[in-house]
C-alpha cells in the first residue's frame, strides 16, 4: 500500500497514526473498504443461509431502497450522517416506519459483516435513531371473534383459522404441515417446514429459522378438532391443509377465495392472517406465561422479538399479578399484622 504527500511531516503523521491503529488491533487495510455496498451486497447475499422467501423479499428491499442511494458508494465512505439521511428520505417519500426499519437492519448486517471481515473498524449503523413503528397494524381477536371467524370461512378451513389462532403457527408452517407432524395421542405437533409462493412458484424447505422448528402443544379441544378434521385420511405423507385441488396450499388463492370473504362475513374488517399470530400471543401474555415460553411457542429466533414485538402487551399485567400476590399472601399476612398489632399495644401501656 502505498500513500502520497506533499509534506514530510503530513507522512510522518499519518504514519504514527497507522502504527498506534495496528497496535490498538484497528488497522484497517484501505483496499478492503474500497468494495462499492453493491459488490458487498452480493458477498453478503451469497453467504445466508435463508428460505428463499425471505432471500427474494430481502433482495427486493435492497435492490429497491438500499442500493439506489448507496450501491456506487465504498465501504470505508459510508458514515452516520448518510445514513440518518437516507433514513430521512425514505421517511420523505412515504415509506412505512416498518419498511424503514427492515432496510435499516439488513444494510446494518451487512456493515456489521464488513467490520468481523476487517474491511471496517466499526459499524455506522450503530445508535442512528428510526421512526418508530406503530403497532396500530396489529389486530388481536377474542376467542369469540376467532370462533365466528371459522364460522364464517368455507368448512375445509375452519380447523386452519383455530390452528393458526392457538398455536400461533404461521401461514406458511399450516401450508407445510403434514400428517406425520401430529401426533394427537399426545396432544403435539411438530413444526418443520414451511410452504412459501416465490414469484408465483411454490417453495417447499425448512421453517424460516432454526427456531423456527419447535413442537407445540395443543389444546385438548384443538386436538380433537384437528382429529374429526382428518377421520379417514390415512396417508402420513399428506398435507393436513390442502389446497381444493390437493397439493399444498397457496397463500394468495387462500385469501382471495376463502380468506377475505369470511373476514367480511365475520365483521372483522382489516384482518390479516397474521393476526391469527398476533392473538396466539396475546391469549398467552392474558394468561400470565413467561416471555421465554412466549418466545419458544411462537418459534422466534430470541426473546428480544418476542418483547420488541409484544412488549406492550405486558403492561396491564403488573395490577394483575399484584391482585394474585394479594390472594396468595393476604392470609398469611393476617396473622403476622395482627401479631405486630398486639406487640404495639402492649408496648403503649408500658
Amino acid at each position: 500500500m502505498s500513500k502520497s504527500f506533499e509534506r514530510q511531516g503530513d507522512a510522518k503523521t499519518w504514519l504514527a497514526e497507522q502504527v498506534t491503529n495496528q497496535a490498538r488491533g484497528e488497522f484497517i487495510d484501505p483496499r478492503g473498504s474500497k468494495l462499492t455496498v453493491s459488490q458487498w451486497a452480493e458477498v453478503w447475499s451469497r453467504g445466508r443461509r435463508v428460505a428463499a422467501s425471505t432471500r427474494a423479499r430481502d433482495g427486493s428491499i435492497i435492490n429497491s431502497l438500499i442500493l439506489p442511494y448507496f450501491g456506487k458508494r465504498p465501504l470505508g465512505k459510508v458514515t452516520s450522517a448518510h445514513l440518518r439521511a437516507w433514513i430521512a428520505d425514505l421517511v420523505e417519500t412515504g415509506k412505512a416506519p416498518a419498511t424503514i426499519a427492515k432496510a435499516y437492519q439488513l444494510l446494518g448486517a451487512m456493515l456489521e459483516l464488513a467490520v468481523r471481515d476487517g474491511r471496517l473498524v466499526r459499524s455506522p449503523a450503530r445508535h442512528v435513531e428510526l421512526p418508530g413503528v406503530s403497532r396500530t397494524e396489529m389486530q388481536f381477536l377474542e376467542a369469540g371473534q376467532v370462533a365466528a371467524l371459522a364460522g364464517a370461512i368455507d368448512p375445509r378451513y375452519r380447523v386452519l383459522v383455530l390452528t393458526a389462532a392457538y398455536t400461533g403457527m404461521r401461514f406458511g408452517e399450516l401450508a407445510g404441515l403434514k400428517v406425520d407432524a401430529l401426533d394427537l395421542l399426545r396432544g403435539r405437533l411438530v413444526v418443520s417446514r414451511s410452504v412459501n409462493e416465490v414469484r408465483g412458484r411454490l417453495v417447499i424447505g425448512e421453517t424460516k429459522t432454526p427456531a423456527g422448528r419447535r413442537t407445540v402443544a395443543l389444546p385438548r379441544f384443538l386436538g380433537e378438532a384437528l382429529a374429526a378434521h382428518l377421520a379417514g385420511v390415512k396417508d402420513p405423507d399428506g398435507w393436513v391443509f390442502p389446497a381444493p385441488e390437493g397439493g399444498p396450499l397457496r397463500r394468495n388463492g387462500f385469501r382471495s377465495r376463502f380468506w377475505l370473504p369470511a373476514v367480511k362475513a365475520a365483521s372483522l374488517p382489516g384482518l390479516r392472517f397474521h393476526d391469527l399470530r398476533h392473538t396466539h400471543a396475546a391469549f398467552l401474555i392474558g394468561a400470565g406465561e413467561h416471555p421465554k415460553m412466549i418466545q419458544t411457542r411462537m418459534g422466534h429466533s430470541s426473546i428480544k422479538t418476542t418483547l420488541d414485538t409484544y412488549g406492550h402487551l405486558f403492561a396491564g399485567l403488573d395490577q394483575a399479578a399484584a391482585e394474585r400476590l394479594d390472594q396468595l399472601g393476604s392470609a398469611a399476612a393476617a396473622v403476622t399484622l395482627a401479631s405486630v398489632s398486639d406487640i404495639s399495644r402492649t408496648a403503649a401501656r408500658t
